[in-house]
């Protein structure tokens, strides 16, 4: 499996966060613009407050959602042979991407994860190259190749 194959499903994934994020901020921004002409009730406009600060919330989620999304794009073509920001990292059981974080998840039987430069994993792999074994969690795997 090539790199940009697995980097294209790992857009695919950052869409459905994406996707995710806006109908959060679609409900909350729903909730938070109640009628007050139809409200009796005080409790109503604490719920409104609290609706209008989470949609606030998700709106600065959804645009690091975007420029994660944006890094992708622009790294899905980088070749490499260090581990490094836009690298791919393969090992027996898994793919690695350095740049983003995203939830881990299957591609033809691999693990994908992703992983940013903050990870407290990076430092101990940031330096490492074919054929080392890297570990994580509990799991130690050989790097096959570095793209």
């Amino acid at each position: 499996m090539n790199k940009n194959e697995i980097i294209k499903s790992i857009i695919n994934e950052q869409n459905v966060v994406i996707s995710t994020i806006e109908n959060s901020i679609s409900r909350y921004k729903n909730a938070s613009d109640i009628d007050e002409n139809d409200s009796i009730d005080p409790e109503d406009f604490s719920h409104q407050d609290e609706a209008k600060e989470m949609q606030l919330r998700y709106e600065q989620i959804l645009v690091q959602a975007k420029n994660n999304l944006d890094f992708l794009e622009t790294y899905k073509n980088k070749e490499t042979t260090k581990i490094e920001l836009g690298s791919l990292i393969e090992t027996e059981d898994l793919y690695i991407f350095i740049g983003i974080s995203l939830q881990q998840f299957k591609l033809n039987g691999k693990n994908v994860i992703a992983i940013s430069e903050e990870a407290p994993i990076y430092n101990s792999i940031k330096e490492k190259t074919i054929g080392e074994k890297i570990t994580i969690g509990t799991i130690e795997n050989t790097i096959i190749s570095i793209s």
